[in-house]
């Protein structure tokens, strides 16, 4: 035995629809269209953009491309071809990844008198410090290893990002990367 349909009952169902659209995307319906929830003099009317829009493509001229646009890239992006290339990309970036590991960048101030060693991932390897540097107090010190661990970080850094870029000309994917 079930309960008739209430006023609240449908206000709440047309409530639920709504949640349901927004979270599928579908910022408008169509203003006019008979709600299926409440009685046939009923109309259903949500809009949060000046331009309706289909769930299935047409409407609106925002330009954000239709629902079947969207698939068919997404589709286009997860053809077995472009997994293989996914997958290739993925393992060369992790080769990169320890190459970097292993590479060391070196950057001196002051005639040699900081020299500073850091990883191509940018992880501190050593500080080496001259006697002349330590003469000249602990304050004049703090400020140059300071200065020499940033330039080494930015050099580091530098190079990592001109080998990606390097990786991605090498497997045809350069287009849109910044050119050191």
């Amino acid at each position: 035995r079930h309960a008739a349909p209430t006023a609240t009952m449908a206000t709440t169902r047309a409530a639920a629809l709504t949640a349901i659209m927004m979270a599928c995307g579908a910022e408008a319906l169509l203003v006019g269209s008979p709600s299926p929830f409440a009685g046939s003099s009923s109309m259903a009317a949500v809009s949060s953009s000046s331009h309706p829009r289909m769930m299935f493509g047409g409407g609106g001229g925002g330009g954000e491309g239709n629902f079947m646009d969207k698939l068919k890239a997404a589709k286009d992006m997860f053809n077995p071809e472009m997994m293989k290339k996914y997958s290739e990309v993925g393992q060369k970036v992790q080769e990169l990844q320890e190459e970097l590991t292993q590479t060391e960048v070196e950057c001196s101030t002051n005639e040699g008198g900081i020299v500073v060693k850091v990883t191509g991932t940018q992880v501190p390897l050593s500080v080496e410090v001259s006697d002349e540097m330590l003469a000249g107090g602990a304050e004049k010190l703090s400020e140059q290893v300071a200065a020499a661990l940033k330039q080494a970080h930015a050099k580091s850094g530098g190079y990592a990002q001109q080998r990606m870029a390097e990786l991605y000309d090498q497997m045809g994917l350069g287009a849109g990367m910044p050119k050191q």
